[in-house]
C-alpha cells in the first residue's frame, strides 16, 4: 500500500510510535475487519455519545461557563470531537484519508477532553488503545 506523508498535527511524531516502535503490528486480517466495521461502529457510537451527553447537558454548558470553565470547556471539546466523528463516517465507508482524518482529530481532541477533565485513566487508555488501532489502519485510507 502506498505511503501517505503525515501532515497533521502530531501526526508525524505519533505516527512511528503506533506501526514501527509499536511492540507488535496487528495481523492484515484484523485491519481488514477493522476497516469494514468501523463505519458501522462510529454509526453506532455517534448516536449513543448524544444520548448520553443528553440535551441538559448540552443547555447546562452556557450557564456553568462562568460555575466550571475547565468542565464547560472540556464538554465543548466533547461535542466539536462528536462532529468530527459525524464528518468521519462518509470517509471512512469510501476509504478516504479524509475519513480517518476526522478521526484522528476526534481522537485528539476526546484526549484534550480527558486531559481537561483530569481523566488521566481514560487519557492514557484513548492515547495507547485508540493512537494503535487509528494508526494500524491508517494505511488502507487513500487521498
Amino acid at each position: 500500500m502506498e505511503s501517505i506523508t503525515p501532515d497533521k498535527p502530531l501526526e508525524k511524531e505519533l505516527l512511528p510510535l503506533f506501526t514501527i516502535k509499536a511492540p507488535f503490528q496487528l495481523p492484515t486480517e484484523w485491519k481488514d475487519f477493522i476497516v469494514k466495521v468501523s463505519p458501522y461502529v462510529m454509526l453506532l457510537l455517534v448516536p449513543l455519545t448524544v444520548f448520553a451527553i443528553g440535551l441538559t447537558a448540552i443547555a447546562s454548558i452556557f450557564s456553568t461557563f462562568t460555575i466550571n470553565f475547565r468542565w464547560s470547556l472540556a464538554t465543548l471539546i466533547v461535542l466539536v470531537a462528536l462532529v468530527c466523528s459525524l464528518l468521519s463516517i462518509k470517509g471512512l465507508f469510501d476509504r478516504k484519508r479524509e475519513g480517518w482524518v476526522w478521526s484522528y482529530y476526534a481522537y485528539l481532541l476526546i484526549l484534550a477532553s480527558d486531559l481537561l477533565h483530569f481523566d488521566f485513566i481514560d487519557a492514557i487508555i484513548t492515547f495507547l488503545i485508540s493512537g494503535f488501532f487509528l494508526f494500524q489502519i491508517r494505511e488502507y485510507y487513500k487521498k
